[in-house]
């Protein structure tokens, strides 16, 4: 039953004009939009769903008293691969099916997740090039500014969970969903990949001693010149940076998260680490830290930050 990568993430949300104007700004693109919700899409044909927060239709969350995420929607390779997860997950839950054969049920945590064929659309990017020494593979050209991000997919999710039940939340996305894992921290969490992805992790299941809560969403932008130009537009459209710029030690990707009014955190990201299946996950009987560096700011966090208690 092959997991290939996050479909598409619901929110609900109390300020249906903030949770827009924010994602606008975040540099999706809006494929619908009006007072009773918005959908954007990444090019590489995910979807950020905006419903409002009394939605009959949106699933209970463990913190959805408030603007949080609601639902992780996680696509599959085949019909076969979504029916082979509807007969495993109805052994011991509830799974409901949609009109468009979407299957929707609850972890171990209580979060609401579901399941349909993925349609990815492919993207074609350049990878950055570099001048290093004799090594001129950008000649002649040079390097021009951008007004804003444009965020190429959604890569991963984080969710805080309770320490009791830890293992039990995060063993059955290994054991049941088929995920692999990539590095553990006996004092901290889990990051853990599709099947289907090389991604150093899809999924973060953070241990916290409170309540399960969404932490945060990343986007995959091109480069670090990205993140902070992107980062910089965000900060002059008046939203509030959660941490500085900087490269995380455990995926050693780049990141620059910002508060957002649909809840938890944004994270734009880029040169992420890469796991087959030689990879040997690791296990850390302490995290080894937050950032590898970070530019001048807060103190950085030794794990990711708290997702944010805005409404």
């Amino acid at each position: 039953m092959p997991i290939s990568r996050i479909e598409s993430l619901v929110y609900g949300i109390a300020d249906m004009a903030a949770g827009i104007r924010y994602f606008e700004d975040w540099g999706l693109k809006a494929v619908e939009q009006g007072e009773r919700g918005a959908v954007f899409d990444t090019p590489a044909g995910q979807t950020i769903r905006l419903l409002p927060i009394d939605d009959p239709s949106l699933p209970a969350a463990p913190d959805g008293d408030r603007s949080t995420a609601r639902q992780t929607v996680w696509g599959v390779d085949s019909v076969d691969d979504l029916e082979a997860i509807g007969a495993e997950l109805s052994k011991d839950r509830d799974v409901a099916r949609a009109s468009d054969g979407t299957l929707s049920t609850f972890d171990d945590s209580g979060f609401s997740i579901g399941f349909t064929v993925t349609q990815p659309t492919a993207v074609q990017v350049e990878a950055p090039r570099v001048n290093l020494n004799e090594n001129s593979q950008r000649l002649n050209e040079v390097v021009e500014a951008i007004p804003r991000a444009a965020p190429l997919r959604l890569g991963h999710v984080v969710f805080n969970i309770s320490k009791d039940g830890g293992d039990r939340a995060v063993a059955f996305y290994l054991d049941r969903l088929g995920f692999r894992l990539s590095d553990r921290t006996l004092t901290g969490g889990d990051f853990m990949r599709c099947a289907g992805s090389r991604d150093h992790h899809n999924l973060f299941l953070l241990q916290r001693d409170d309540r399960p809560a969404f932490n945060h969403a990343a986007f995959e932008v091109r480069d670090f010149d990205e993140i902070m130009m992107g980062g910089t537009f965000m900060r002059g459209r008046g939203w509030e940076p959660e941490t500085t710029p900087g490269r995380h030690i455990l995926g050693s990707n780049l990141y620059w998260y910002f508060r957002n009014p649909c809840g938890g955190n944004t994270e734009y990201f880029a040169d992420m680490d890469c796991m087959d299946n030689d990879w040997e996950p690791r296990i850390w009987d302490k995290s080894p830290g937050f950032a590898l560096w970070s530019i001048d700011g807060p103190v950085q966090p030794s794990s990711p930050p708290a997702a944010s208690s805005d409404s």
